[in-house]
């Protein structure tokens, strides 16, 4: 069996960002006007800009310090828009997406599931994509649109540049796009010939395949042909490009070409220089204004006419407008790309000034670099981390126009709270274990790490924006202890649950290996099969086992006949078949027998009776239940103690429940009661959103009262305790933020308020308790987040006025400061910072400095 792997993944399995300007971005209470006015207004702001120093001009693409406004449209996940569009943009796609989502970019990657250019527009065309964040089309595809009497709305929202790279002792500054021409065709085979020293020209190419190489067919070669380059000159990696022109034969005679994005994400490697190119040298100014001559342009494109009424539409016409706007170009400019309006007319607060970091670390019993491929287990590490090393850049295209080599993120590595580089980064990636509770509803980390290594094939070049078929032992994973003292066999799958992690030998075999947290294999699939007497593996299909679940002492599988409880001593079946189950709760669980749902015991007792068509276990323990009549409230024991309305949708808080439904002509309606069933709010109108942690909800509103969100009267935030009663308005707040994350909800007992000032493009967050006291308040934004080792909850603030951020505790206690949005481990605290990777210790003593390369990577 081979299995569909995506390039991106194999390169890398998460997009890192290489600076330390990270800044979460901060919801804002106006959408964006339109954006022809928009970008007209913003062009006369950019005429009246100071001249800029070329150290100020290098710096622009950093990210901006003053928090990025969004535009004031809940996204979610269901009702985000269908993007599509070409390869090169994927970066941008994520950057977008994580957002809007309030995610990390990584986790953005199946909203972004480009087609390339050509495919994405017909895409669009046929009503398959809402909206294309794209490279520049041919002119068939404005034909093919014509001809279907398709109208659209297209904007400039980025430029891109193809660039020329020596050797740094090269003495050659400038070639004129004729000299370029005539050393890519053979004419010119001498430096001197330019201006240069009496040495050989050795002019590197990509391979067909690459998208710079499109681009100087394209913009230098035209109709001329480029002379044959011997195999040893051509680079069918980027990064193999760079290190080649800046090292070739120890000369400084050689020359290679790139585009501005990569060259400028990677910060260029020492010893290469970009030359400028017809007297004009490339920086986000000289592309911007089109001084630059091989410039590549980027845009966003909609329908012209679409259902409005449709939430897809509708988020694809705020995102638009939005791209155009300030923010919208202060984040493309964030992400490497050369903005269409120049971002820092409009204020921005330069980053500080990057920190000289020179690497800090002991190689493991001093062994020579590049020989720490594996990791070896041993008792003396106490803690292992992972960090970031080198670029690892992905190449995709095959000679088409959107062809593209971009930053897919770093290859990783491991090191211990000693200060010990205990393995090279020879990972693909390293992510902390961790598994899904559906009874609490969030993700939860487990104490080991995934280490996960690709073989590339034969051919880099093969990559492009098509899936790459690879047998499935190309993928090796290893689970890893997070102590280091355990290392497991190589597996083709791993995933995990409560108290336990699934290890499989490949995807195509139903054989599993199930460990506990102490590292020891508790059950596999003989045992399972010998303790049912033979009669499991023939009901075990092998698309059953990514959903095992577990908790207070039984497994919960699916086999093709239904789910069972699996008892974790004997190995035995131990209730089943259902046609669904969820792991157990202080003794009971969640089924559905035949087409009912209902309760059950560890005995597999019935509590509440059949004919439910939803049940949920409340945090007191009672059981709300619903039929196609009233909806049941009963004890613990299963005594009918109350009945209330009946509602199409019941679920659970920690404080109460709901019982919803939707209505024709009020839409979604709801009520929330206590967990006696006491009745606290008729949300009919839909005004209010609730929290899951404490009885505290907001709705927009004005001096009067809650309005709907979308009213034009609505002027701040209100705040209730459905519990006491007790309201609060906040006038000039834009959001509020029950604290959920992308996984769930954090268990975090507060609630947070934005405001954001137009005059000063300043945000600020504040953090209210139940009783609607202030508890804290940041200049900056706040944000949730959980230690991937511990699972303790903790905030991140950071500055408005820099790239400074603080991770409090549940109390607001500072425990540490960083120059990087940090990843928690155990309290050590994992940054990246101005091409360095960093870790602290609890105490904020630096124990680890890394600094990362740009001349690796797999294409």
């Amino acid at each position: 069996m081979r299995k569909r792997i995506s390039a991106a993944m194999i390169a890398m399995a998460a997009l890192a960002v290489s600076g330390c300007s990270v800044n979460k971005p901060v919801t804002a209470p106006e959408t964006t006007k339109e954006s022809p006015e928009t970008t007209e207004a913003l062009k006369k702001t950019e005429t009246t800009a100071p001249e800029k120093t070329e150290a100020e001009t290098a710096e622009e693409t950093v990210s901006s310090t003053v928090p990025i406004k969004l535009p004031d449209y809940r996204y979610t996940r269901e009702n985000f828009p269908r993007m599509d569009g070409s390869t090169a943009t994927v970066p941008l796609g994520k950057a977008i997406a994580g957002a809007f989502l309030n995610i990390a970019p990584e986790k953005a990657g199946d909203l972004c599931q480009f087609n390339r250019t050509t495919q994405s527009f017909r895409n669009l065309l046929s009503g398959d994509a809402d909206i294309l964040i794209v490279g520049e089309p041919n002119a068939k595809v404005f034909k093919e649109m014509d001809a279907a009497g398709f109208k659209y709305r297209i904007e400039n929202i980025a430029t891109d540049a193809l660039i020329f790279v020596v050797n740094e002792d090269n003495p050659v500054d400038s070639l004129t796009t004729d000299q370029i021409r005539d050393i890519y065709s053979g004419k010119i085979t001498n430096w001197k010939e330019v201006g240069g020293n009496d040495a050989e020209i050795i002019p590197f190419q990509r391979n067909e395949g690459a998208g710079s190489q499109a681009l100087i067919l394209k913009h230098i070669m035209k109709d001329t042909p480029m002379v044959e380059a011997p195999s040893g000159l051509v680079a069918s990696e980027m990064g193999e490009l760079m290190t080649a022109v800046k090292s070739y034969d120890n000369s400084a005679n050689a020359i290679g070409y790139s585009v501005y994005y990569y060259a400028n994400d990677m910060k260029m490697a020492k010893g290469l220089k970009i030359i400028a190119v017809d007297g004009v040298k490339p920086n986000p100014e000289t592309i911007r204004n089109e001084e630059y001559p091989h410039r590549n342009a980027y845009y966003s494109v909609i329908p012209e006419e679409a259902d409005l009424t449709n939430e897809h539409v509708k988020g694809a016409r705020v995102l638009y407008d939005w791209l155009v706007s300030e923010d919208g170009q202060r984040l493309i400019s964030s992400m490497g790309y050369v903005s269409v309006m120049d971002v820092s007319s409009f204020g921005d607060v330069n980053p500080k000034a990057s920190h000289d970091h020179v690497d800090n670390y002991t190689r493991l019993d001093d062994a020579p670099e590049g020989s720490l491929t594996e990791l070896k287990p041993r008792d003396d590490y106490d803690l292992i981390l992972p960090y970031e090393g080198n670029a690892l850049y992905v190449s995709f295209g095959n000679g088409e126009e959107d062809g593209y080599s971009y930053l897919a993120g770093y290859m990783e590595g491991f090191f211990d709270v000693h200060g010990r580089l205990i393995t090279d980064p020879v990972y693909n990636s390293i992510e902390s274990m961790d598994y899904y509770d559906p009874v609490l509803g969030n993700e939860f980390s487990l104490p080991y790490y995934r280490a996960i290594k690709y073989d590339m094939p034969p051919d880099p070049s093969k990559f492009n924006s098509e899936d790459v078929d690879l047998p499935e032992s190309s993928r090796h994973q290893q689970l890893i202890s997070k102590d280091g003292r355990f290392v497991s066999p190589e597996y083709g799958y791993i995933s995990g649950m409560k108290d336990h992690v699934m290890c499989k030998l490949s995807d195509e075999t139903a054989d599993f290996e199930i460990y506990d947290l102490d590292s020891r294999v508790v059950m596999t699939l003989e045992d399972l099969d010998a303790a049912n007497g033979g009669t499991v593996r023939e009901k075990l299909n092998i698309d059953y086992l990514y959903d095992v679940r577990y908790s207070e002492g039984y497994y919960v599988f699916e086999f093709s006949d239904g789910y069972y409880y699996i008892d974790e001593k004997t190995h035995k079946i131990a209730l089943g078949p259902y046609g669904y189950a969820e792991p157990f709760e202080n003794g009971r669980a969640f089924v559905r027998i035949g087409d009912y749902a209902s309760i059950i015991d560890t005995s597999g007792k019935e509590l509440i009776g059949s004919g439910y068509n939803m049940a949920v276990i409340l945090s007191n323990g009672s059981i709300a239940a619903n039929d196609n009549i009233k909806t049941d409230l009963f004890d613990s024991t299963g005594k009918l103690i109350k009945q209330l309305p009946y509602g199409s949708s019941v679920g659970r808080y920690d404080w109460g429940f709901y019982i919803g439904s939707y209505k024709d002509g009020a839409g979604w309606t709801s009520i929330v009661y206590d967990n006696d069933g006491n009745e606290l709010v008729d949300d009919t109108g839909d005004f209010w959103s609730f929290g899951s942690k404490i009885p505290v909800g907001y709705a927009y509103g004005n001096e009067d009262g809650p309005v709907s969100s979308n009213s034009e009267d609505r002027k701040g935030i209100w705040l209730r305790n459905f519990i006491t009663g007790k309201e609060l308005y906040i006038n000039g707040s834009s959001y509020a933020n029950p604290f959920y994350t992308i996984e769930g909800t954090a268990d975090v007992p507060y609630i947070t308020v934005s405001f954001y000032d137009d005059a000063t493009s300043r945000s600020s967050e504040t953090v209210y308790d139940a009783k609607l006291k202030e508890v804290h308040h940041v200049n900056g934004g706040i944000n949730v987040t959980s230690d991937k080792l511990s699972n303790k909850w903790m905030f991140t603030c950071s500055d408005s006025d820099s790239n400074h951020f603080e991770i409090h505790d549940k109390d607001f206690k500072v425990l540490l400061e960083t120059d990087g949005y940090p990843s928690l481990y155990d309290g050590y605290a994992l940054f990246v910072c101005d091409n360095a990777s960093i870790g602290l210790a609890p105490d904020g003593k630096e124990i680890f400095c890394y600094r990362m390369s740009g001349s690796f990577g797999n294409e």
